[in-house]
């Protein structure tokens, strides 16, 4: 018996397979399957893939691909269907499987998502890379990714909990309506609304100091203009009138207009969005961090902390973006002697069974970004890490801090049913750098 038929791989063909090699098992239907080999019919979408993930031995089972237009995420593409190639692809996914073999089981469920797409990341050894995607409603995808795994939210999770470093990529705009990305740029009328402009010049009169689009001078027999206003003929640029700049002329309603709106027209609902009004996405590539591949051969997320669940409330912000803005923030305040509160929020919640630290619940989590968003102004802005949230609040005296801490605590204990422990620290006297100090003591 050769090395290749010492281990026969249930393999799920999807498409015209035949004959399949001793070592490779066929699985009728889907159903404890380790390997899916695909000819160039197959489809692979996000759905089929979910449901398909469900019946496979491992999460990060391999695909093959024989034939043309591979998807980007197969394992291996190969010409055509042939014992030979099929050889290679059995050999592939010994490799693959016994990388996959290194990779722990998720301790649990609500883990499993985050640890697939790291895993598949340090088993098929790349980076998640954007590329452009037009027949994609977002216009980019993670091409390298299977689509089931890929993620950008859960991509963003991973970069705040540190097991992922990214690098900016592109920005994309989306329609306010649908939030499609699929958008087409356009000048519009700002009176019709209507994209039917045609640029022309403006035409100066000296003499009577006359001003308008050139298509409202009549011409004569001659070619000359005839001005509007004082009817004379001009005869000579430079001497009887000039062209001091270009206009946009609206050929529905002839309104002129130096500035046209500029819109994002979507190609999926044809809403309208001003351009100064389009959300906005930013797209990173993604890498991992020596946490990451730990993580992955552990099996277990760290003890994911606040940040995580305030990472997408605007009033949240990064470390860098925090610091910056409670520098500059306190120092007008301290230069014109405006008020300034900042305090401290920690939760205490003990240790669990494996002497880890007991976390507020992802329903008091939701609860407390609630009762936060009714609270906290334009202006206040904050930094989470572990348990603890550093609040700051511009023009707020020692007086309106006191009551924004007995509203917070107040709400804490109307709408959460476990009543997590927590405190309050009035951190309002202390300089910037005392205030660095105590988020470090918990970074």
């Amino acid at each position: 018996m050769t090395a290749d038929q010492a281990k026969v791989l249930e393999v799920l063909p999807i498409g015209m397979f035949e004959d399949l090699p001793e070592n490779m098992h066929r699985v009728e239907t889907p159903k404890n399957f380790s390997v899916i080999l695909c000819d160039e019919h197959a489809n692979l979408s996000r759905d089929a893939l979910i449901t398909l993930r469900a019946a496979a031995r491992h999460d990060l089972f391999p695909v093959y691909w024989f034939g043309a237009n591979p998807p980007s995420f197969a394992d291996a593409v190969f010409p055509e269907i042939s014992m030979q190639t099929l050889q290679l692809a059995y050999r592939d996914a010994q490799e693959q499987y016994r990388r996959i073999g290194q990779v722990a089981a998720p301790h649990n469920d609500e883990d499993r998502g985050a640890l697939n797409l790291l895993g598949y990341l340090v088993t098929r050894d790349i980076d998640a890379v954007p590329a452009w995607h037009p027949g994609s409603r977002s216009s980019v995808t993670y091409a390298r990714l299977r689509p089931d795994l890929a993620s950008r939210s859960l991509l963003s999770q991973l970069h705040r909990q540190g097991m992922l470093e990214r690098t900016f990529w592109r920005k994309t705009h989306m329609c306010r309506k649908c939030s499609s990305a699929r958008l087409n740029v356009a000048e519009h009328c700002p009176e019709c609304r209507s994209s039917n402009l045609v640029e022309t010049d403006i035409v100066h009169h000296f003499s009577c100091g006359h001003q308008g689009p050139q298509n409202a001078f009549q011409l004569t027999a001659g070619g000359r203009m005839i001005c509007p206003s004082c009817e004379q003929m001009l005869n000579h640029f430079g001497v009887d009138y000039d062209k001091p700049g270009r206009v946009e002329l609206c050929q529905n309603c002839q309104t002129v207009t130096e500035e046209p709106e500029v819109n994002f027209e979507c190609l999926d609902c044809e809403t309208l969005t001003p351009s100064d009004e389009a959300p906005q996405h930013d797209w990173y590539q993604y890498s991992l961090t020596s946490l990451g591949r730990e993580t992955v051969i552990s099996g277990r997320l760290p003890v994911p902390g606040l940040e995580t669940a305030l990472g997408s409330f605007e009033p949240s912000k990064d470390y860098a973006t925090f610091v910056a803005l409670l520098d500059n923030g306190l120092s007008t305040a301290q230069r014109y002697g405006r008020p300034f509160g900042v305090c401290a929020m920690r939760f205490d919640q003990g240790q669990d069974d494996d002497h880890q630290p007991r976390l507020v619940n992802a329903a008091s989590r939701a609860t407390l970004i609630k009762l936060l968003r009714e609270i906290l102004r334009d202006s206040d802005f904050l930094y989470a890490e572990g348990e603890q949230i550093v609040f700051v609040f511009p023009e707020t005296d020692a007086g309106q801090l006191d009551a924004i801490i007995r509203r917070i605590e107040d709400g804490l204990r109307k709408n959460m049913t476990d009543q997590p422990e927590c405190r309050f620290e009035d951190w309002s006297d202390r300089t910037v750098r005392d205030i660095l100090r105590g988020i470090r003591d918990v970074r």
